[in-house]
C-alpha cells in the first residue's frame, strides 16, 4: 500500500498528515520526539486490514505549522484529534491510536468525546491515574527532567 503526504486545514491550523487505505478512520497520533513516520508499519498493516490511516505531524511540528500563540498544550492536541475524527471520519466511531505524547492526547480524547473513538490503543504512558500516582515517588519525577529543561527560556539554547 503507498503512504502518501497531505496537507489538510483542521481547526483553523495547517497540518501535514501521512494517509494510507481506504475504510473507517484509524488515527495515529506521534510523540516526542517522534513524527508519524515511525507509524508506516503500521499504516500499511491497517491499510491491508481495510482501514484508512491518517497520521498528522502534531502542531508545532514541521511541515504542519506553528500555531498563532506558539502553544501546544495537550487540552489543543485533544481538539486535534477531534477535529481530524470530524474531516476524515465523523460519521463513524474510529480507532485512535496515540504514542508518548500522543498517547496523552489520546487519553484525553477518548475521555472528553467517547463517543467518536471505538477503540483506544496506547503506547509507553500509563492511564492518567497511575501518573499522578507515580509523581509522588523521586525516582519517577527525577526522569521528567527533560521536561523541566524545556520549559526553560534558555531550552533553545541549551538543545541547539
Amino acid at each position: 500500500m503507498e503512504i502518501t503526504q497531505q496537507r489538510a486545514t483542521v481547526r483553523d491550523l495547517d497540518f501535514a498528515y501521512l494517509t494510507c487505505g481506504e475504510g473507517p478512520l484509524a488515527l495515529l497520533w506521534h510523540g516526542f520526539p517522534d513524527t508519524p513516520n515511525g507509524w508506516r508499519p503500521l499504516m500499511t498493516a491497517l491499510a491491508e486490514a481495510g482501514y484508512r490511516a491518517v497520521a498528522p505531524w502534531a502542531r508545532g511540528y514541521a511541515p504542519t505549522a506553528v500555531p498563532a500563540d506558539g502553544g501546544s498544550p495537550i487540552a489543543a492536541w485533544v481538539d486535534d484529534a477531534i477535529g481530524f475524527h470530524e474531516a476524515f471520519g465523523g460519521d463513524e466511531p474510529a480507532v485512535l491510536i496515540g504514542h508518548d505524547w500522543g498517547a496523552l492526547m489520546a487519553y484525553g480524547a477518548a475521555g472528553y468525546a467517547p463517543e467518536r473513538w471505538r477503540k483506544l490503543v496506547v503506547a509507553s504512558v500509563p492511564p492518567p491515574a497511575v501518573i499522578a500516582a507515580k509523581l509522588t515517588q523521586y525516582d519517577q519525577v527525577k526522569s521528567f527532567w527533560y521536561q523541566y529543561v524545556f520549559l526553560q527560556p534558555t531550552a533553545e539554547g541549551i538543545v541547539a
